[in-house]
């Protein structure tokens, strides 16, 4: 007995994992993959990418709300992976409709993976800062050009482990969303001041005649 109910997890399993990959999400995700290849980009928001694609397989029987579908997929193509991550910060569990086709154990199963991948997210958002923060022109840059980073990151990575990211954002400006993804303009601004700064005098002993 114990054997059949194993093989029939099994079996569900796979069926799930096969339904994940035919997602809306996942060709929104899959398009961004084909333009950052197109582009040779292999920074940051490539890896967000391809973190974003992992985590999306996993779920099954799930798309977003079509709403938010809309604004994360359509329009302005910055990045969808940076718009998906942020909006399930900001809206958890909420931002995703499990099929009314399934039910039973197979909507627990797809919610339940839901439930971890938001609660990856912070993982997901301190490993991309910690990207660009190895990106930066100087070891001071991103401090500078957004004061609120280090007590930011400090938060989410230390001071409330046990609470969902969801409740971390409730009522704090999400400008900080809008300052992380334009990191290339910080940096941008970093170097230009780095240009401006003027040189030190030489330090090294007049030769002698």
């Amino acid at each position: 007995m114990k054997c059949i109910v194993i093989i029939c997890s099994m079996i569900m399993s796979l069926n799930l994992w096969a339904s994940a990959r035919d997602t809306q999400i996942l060709k929104c995700l899959g398009e961004e993959e084909r333009r950052l290849h197109l582009a040779k980009d292999t920074g940051p928001i490539y890896d967000l990418n391809q973190r974003m694609i992992a985590e999306m397989v996993q779920i099954p029987n799930v798309e977003l709300n079509p709403a938010e579908y809309q604004k994360i997929c359509g329009g302005k193509k910055f990045s969808e992976s940076w718009k998906l991550l942020e909006q399930s910060i900001l809206k958890g569990r909420e931002l995703f409709v499990v099929s009314g086709k399934v039910g039973g154990m197979q909507r627990d199963m797809a919610l339940g993976m839901v439930d971890d991948y938001v609660d990856a997210t912070r993982e997901i958002l301190l490993t991309f800062i910690s990207q660009i923060q190895a990106l930066s022109p100087t070891p001071t840059c991103l401090k500078e050009e957004i004061p609120s980073l280090d007590n930011f990151f400090i938060e989410i990575k230390y001071l409330q482990e046990d609470v969902d990211m969801k409740t971390i954002f409730k009522g704090k400006d999400e400008k900080i969303f809008e300052e992380l993804k334009n990191y290339p303009r910080a940096f941008e601004k970093c170097r230009a001041r780095l240009k401006k700064k003027p040189k030190s005098p030489s330090t090294e002993a007049p030769k002698k005649s």
